[in-house]
């Protein structure tokens, strides 16, 4: 994605997130990663997409309802939750309580984007170099 917020659009955690992995460009730890991974975030009686390209590394947002190796189908609400740090993609997935259709593991490496629980200081948290400390 290429500049700011849209004009007229909402802030929400999820905005906020997506704009900011938009900006990271490069993500080091993802450099044998490639695909694409499509976020439909359903709020009432709309959806918004997303989707988040992995291409060696480069991360790229964009809103382009294009061609996905996996979809992910996610209320809105429930998302901005995960992006806040306060719930978790993957196990939320295997309990049936979000779609995802295509790559697991394009998922699983999307879900390590996601923030942890705040506060949190040890598993899970990604440091600045390599892979996330474990």
């Amino acid at each position: 994605m290429h500049g700011s917020a849209l004009v007229g659009e909402m802030a929400t955690p999820t905005r906020a997130f997506l704009d900011d992995l938009a900006g990271r460009g490069h993500v080091s730890w993802l450099e044998h990663e490639r695909g694409r991974l499509r976020l439909e975030l359903l709020d009432e009686d709309c959806m918004q997409i997303w989707t988040v390209a992995f291409e060696n590394g480069d991360v790229t947002v964009d809103r382009e309802d294009s061609a996905a190796d996996a979809v992910l189908r996610i209320d809105r609400a429930w998302f901005d939750r995960a992006v806040s740090g306060q719930a978790k993609l993957m196990p939320a997935v295997l309990r049936g309580e979000i779609s995802l259709d295509g790559s697991y593991g394009l998922a699983i490496q999307f879900s390590r984007l996601l923030p942890g629980p705040p506060g949190q200081a040890g598993p899970g948290k990604v440091r600045e170099r390599g892979r996330p400390s474990e």
